[in-house]
C-alpha cells in the first residue's frame, strides 16, 4: 500500500481505512476514520520530518526496530519519516539523562522513552513527560487503561518474570511451579539470581509477601543458588554455562527467534507479576509528533507483532490477539494471580527500596 506525502483529504481517509482493516483496527464511517486528534499528530509530523531515538539495543528491536517503525509509519499513516537511532542507556541512565536535558534548556535525545514504572514514577512531579490524549488517537484500540499517569506513559509490552532457563541441558526446570521448588536439593548449583533481585521488589510489598517472608526465602536462595549474574546474561544460559536464572526481568528472551528451542521460561505461580514497559514523549522532545506516530505503530497488531514480539520478544496481554495475551489467560484459568506493577501501584509503595537494599546485603556475598 503507498501513501504520498500530499493527498487529498478524501484518498487519505479511504487509505487509512484499508490500512486499518488491515492491522486489525476498527474503521467506521468515513468521517471518523481520521480524529481531528490524529490528523493534528499526522501534520505535525509532517512538519517535522524526523525521528530521533535512543535507548539500550535490546529494548523494542533497537536499530532493526526503528527501521521496522519507519516502513510502518509511512504506511499506515502516511508519513515518511528520517529516523535516526542511537544506542542509549537502560532505562534509569536514560531517564535521568533526559530529565538533565531538560534542565538545560536542550533538546531530549531521544524522541520517545521507553521504561518501566520503577523509572517512569520518579519523573512524573518532575514534569519530564508530556500528557497525550491516547484514546482518541487510536479509539477501540487504545483503551484509557493502557494511558496511565494522565496520559504520560502508554503501555506497550507486558513482562512476565519468572525462571529463564537452558531447555537442553538443564529441562528440569521446566517442572518448577512455585518459588519452594528453587530451594529442592536437586537444584543446589544450578540456579543463578539477580545481583540486584529483580522482581524481589515486588514480592517485598505489603500487598504480595511482605519483607519478612521474602527475607526469609532470599536466606535460603542464597544458599541454594550457584552465583549472581544480571539480567543480560542470556547468552552464557543459552550457551549453557549458567543452567538457569531466577528471577529474570522480563520472561521474553526465550520468544526470540535466536533462542527458540534452546531457551525456556516458566511463571512462579507464587510470585506471578505483570510488569509493564511503557512508552513516554519527554516534554522537550525535538519531534514529538513523530514520537506519538511511533508509539502508536507500536500500539497496533502490527507493531506489536513485528517490533513487539519478533524483536523483543515481548507484547502487550491486554490486545486480545497477542502471545502473552494467551499466557496470561491459561494462567489465570490455573488459578494463578498476577501482580499488576502499574505506575499507580508502584507510586503506592513506600518503603520497598530501603527494603530492597538489605535482600541485596544478604545476597551480595555470593
Amino acid at each position: 500500500m503507498i501513501f504520498h506525502r500530499r493527498y487529498r483529504p478524501l484518498g487519505a481517509a479511504a487509505a487509512l481505512a484499508v490500512a486499518f482493516a488491515l492491522m486489525g483496527l476498527p474503521v467506521r464511517a468515513p468521517a471518523a476514520e481520521i480524529s481531528p486528534a490524529l490528523k493534528q499528530v499526522i501534520e505535525g509530523a509532517k512538519k517535522e520530518g524526523a525521528l530521533t531515538l535512543s535507548y539500550a539495543e535490546n529494548i523494542m528491536g533497537g536499530t532493526q526496530g526503528s527501521r521496522v517503525a519507519a516502513a510502518g509509519i509511512k504506511k499506515l499513516f502516511g508519513v515518511t519519516l528520517n529516523v535516526t537511532f542511537t544506542p542509549g542507556p537502560s532505562f534509569a541512565p536514560m531517564a535521568a539523562k533526559l530529565y538533565t536535558e531538560m534542565q538545560a534548556d536542550q533538546k531530549a535525545s531521544t524522541d520517545v522513552y521507553n521504561g518501566t514504572a520503577v523509572q517512569v514514577d520518579p519523573f512524573l512531579k518532575r514534569g519530564l513527560f508530556r500528557a497525550v490524549d491516547w484514546p482518541q488517537l487510536l479509539p477501540g484500540r487504545i483503551t484509557p487503561e493502557l494511558a496511565e499517569a494522565g496520559g504520560r506513559a502508554l503501555r506497550i509490552v507486558t513482562a512476565l518474570p519468572g525462571v529463564l532457563y537452558n531447555k537442553r541441558t538443564a529441562p528440569e526446570f521446566g517442572k518448577v511451579v512455585t518459588t519452594a521448588d528453587l530451594l529442592k536439593p536437586e537444584y543446589k548449583g544450578k540456579l543463578f539470581t539477580t545481583p540486584y533481585l529483580a522482581g524481589f521488589d515486588v514480592l517485598v510489598a505489603d500487598s504480595m509477601w511482605g519483607y519478612p517472608r521474602t527475607a526469609a526465602f532470599v536466606q535460603k536462595l542464597s544458599a541454594q543458588v550457584g552465583g549472581l549474574a544480571p539480567c543480560a546474561a542470556t547468552d552464557r544460559i543459552a550457551s549453557g554455562e549458567i543452567p538457569a536464572l531466577a528471577i529474570d526481568c522480563s520472561g521474553s528472551e526465550q520468544n526470540l527467534a535466536r533462542y527458540h528451542g534452546v531457551l525456556g521460561h516458566v511463571i512462579l505461580h507464587d510470585a506471578a507479576m505483570r510488569r509493564y514497559n511503557y512508552l513516554c514523549i519527554p516534554k522537550n522532545a525535538a519531534h514529538p509528533d513523530a514520537g506519538i506516530l511511533f508509539a502508536l505503530y507500536a500500539s497496533t497488531p502490527e507493531g506489536q507483532k513485528k517490533i513487539g514480539r519478533d524483536l523483543y520478544g515481548a507484547d502487550l496481554d491486554s490486545y486480545p490477539e497477542t502471545e502473552t495475551h494467551a499466557r496470561v489467560t491459561e494462567l489465570q484459568k490455573e488459578g494463578v494471580k498476577f501482580q499488576d506493577v502499574t505506575i499507580a501501584w508502584w507510586g503506592s509503595q513506600h518503603n520497598i527500596g530501603s527494603d530492597l537494599k538489605k535482600l541485596i546485603e544478604q545476597i551480595a556475598h555470593k
